[in-house]
């Protein structure tokens, strides 16, 4: 990737380069922390370690980047040697080469200890002493630093599939030396989160250098409309229709990206500089419902590579009973006529596959434009008699006119409505909401208040009756301030009766001091992450503002 590809294509994420760059700047000044970034497929984790070591600039500090997703041992091996050397040489400005015997020529009169090293590791990979050649390559960055002085921080790109490696105890070795090599940083990342959490839990709970998890997600509203426009630089396109891009990809950058790249297309052959619906209709089409559509066909890969053998092509149906809202197991067994016991075996394998996420009792598709597809492309050829193209091309455009439709209606509803119209659907279940868990009563009136914040202004709440109590909550979508809940709390004392439960819906977030205030009262906080979640949890469009 060129570094114009790089600007271009980069977005976003600039809390998370801070931090990468913290940690390894701070790896020259003695302190050493090493990090995980776990997110979905898809969600960007490989572009921002790419877009850092394409920033980061210092000669002491040597990169290692090395990708393990559906990579040999043999490939390992080979990058983590040829990577050292490799680096090393371009760090001293010298000529360099991607042959390991070239390279080991070049480095022998310079760093003669670390090519014996290399050396020695390919001779025993040729003998196939799998064990030896691993503790070997792990021993390799202590070598080098002694030698060089320069510290060496390794990447490791989808690092459970370090476990695949014909190894005996692949995560005890790095453990023990990630413990004891107080001059080497690693970074590793994981697709699959819970697989990666339970490594990082169980397999690599250090004494010392224990990791420092970093969740990367898809873009917010914020983030996703600052991509759109970045793409679509000197093209008009609606609010709404951006809102609707964004809720459509669920905020996945590389299907934004994708997406715009070919409105960019059709803008060219139409000679438009507007978009309008029309227009996104038909690069939905192009991409999500012509089978050689580059979404289509990745949707079509993966859900080969689940359903295949004898008795993954289960998984289908019930991807599919997950796609048209049956998110219990109860309701999916109901909906498959199975057992819930046999839905229960087919859900873990899901998770295994990282396909699908739990919160509680309630089971969700994590990429939402995946879980369309699903919906309206995948299950109707399923069930298709007439196989005629067009026939199947206009239902499929109809049915994205509509969403859009729909999606314009939904937004431009008062914030009051839209959260009246959520309350509904709440039915005592217990969600976990940023870490935090939350039972939901079940709510059969709900009413529209205004609190008066003085000065002649108000806010938008609710009042919710549940069978447990009335609920109170507060909707602000500016940021809220210690003054605004000073002036709630006392205005809630006048409410009779008064709520046993406050909820504050703060869509652009707390300073700290309200923050800490709200949490002495016992409010709930919910921010827009948090609520969206919940719209999603219940298959509703996200919040816009």
């Amino acid at each position: 990737m060129t570094l114009t590809d790089s600007d271009y294509n980069f977005f976003g994420r600039r809390e998370i380069l801070d931090i990468l760059n913290k940690r390894v700047l701070g790896l020259k000044d003695g302190y050493r922390q090493n990090l995980a970034l776990l997110g979905s497929r898809y969600v960007g984790k490989t572009a921002l370690l790419g877009r850092f070591m394409l920033d980061f600039e210092d000669r002491d500090v040597i990169i290692l980047y090395l990708d393990l997703e559906s990579r040999d041992f043999g490939y390992f091996t080979r990058q983590f040697c040829k990577g050292l050397l490799y680096h090393f040489l371009k760090s001293q400005n010298l000529g360099f080469h991607e042959d390991l015997k070239l390279l080991c020529e070049a480095c022998r009169s310079l760093i003669p200890a670390t090519t014996k090293a290399v050396e020695l590791i390919d001779a025993l990979f040729k003998e196939g002493k799998s064990n030896d050649v691993y503790t070997a390559l792990l021993n390799l960055p202590e070598v080098f630093f002694q030698e060089t002085k320069k510290s060496l921080v390794l990447i490791f790109d989808e690092f459970q599939n370090l476990e695949n490696f014909p190894v005996t105890d692949v995560f005890v070795d790095l453990g023990k030396r990630i413990m004891t090599q107080k001059n080497s940083l690693y970074i590793v990342t994981s697709s699959r989160q819970s697989e990666g959490q339970t490594i990082l839990s169980q397999k690599l709970s250090l004494l010392f250098g224990n990791f420092e998890i970093i969740a990367v997600g898809p873009f917010d509203l914020a983030t996703s409309q600052g991509l759109i426009d970045h793409n679509l630089e000197g093209i008009k396109i609606g609010l709404h229709l951006k809102n609707f891009i964004t809720d459509f990809t669920g905020g996945f950058p590389l299907y934004i990206n994708m997406l715009c790249q070919e409105l960019i297309c059709l803008t060219a052959i139409h000679q438009q500089k507007e978009i309008y619906a029309p227009m996104l209709t038909q690069a939905i089409e192009n991409l999500v419902f012509n089978s050689w559509g580059v979404i289509s066909r990745h949707f079509e890969l993966t859900m080969s590579d689940l359903c295949r053998g004898k008795t993954s092509g289960s998984l289908c149906p019930l991807l599919i009973a997950l796609a048209e809202g049956k998110h219990r197991i109860t309701d999916a067994a109901q909906y498959l006529n199975l057992k819930p016991s046999r839905v229960t075996q087919r859900i873990n394998s899901l998770l295994e596959a990282d396909i699908i996420e739990k919160n509680n009792s309630y089971y969700h598709i994590k990429d939402k434009l995946f879980q369309y597809w699903i919906k309206y492309v995948y299950q109707r050829r399923m069930k298709a008699i007439d196989l005629e193209p067009a026939k199947g091309r206009k239902s499929f455009k109809e049915e994205i006119g509509r969403c859009v439709n729909e999606f314009q209606l939904v937004a431009r509803k008062d914030l009051s409505l839209r959260f009246t119209d959520l309350l509904h659907k709440f039915d005592e279940e217990v969600f976990d909401l940023s870490g935090r868990r939350y039972k939901l009563s079940s709510f059969k009136e709900v009413t529209q208040i205004k609190i008066g914040m003085g000065t002649g202004s108000f806010l938008d709440a609710l009042l919710a009756n549940s069978s447990e109590g009335q609920w109170l909550i507060v909707l602000k979508k500016d940021p809220v301030l210690e003054h605004d809940l000073s002036i709630l709390t006392q205005e809630i004392k006048k409410l009779s009766p008064r709520p046993s439960r406050c909820v504050l819906v703060a869509l652009s977030g707390l300073d700290e001091s309200a923050r800490v205030h709200a949490l002495q009262e016992k409010w709930w906080i919910w921010n827009e992450g948090e609520v969206n979640t919940l719209m999603h949890l219940y298959d509703q469009p996200y919040l816009t503002r």
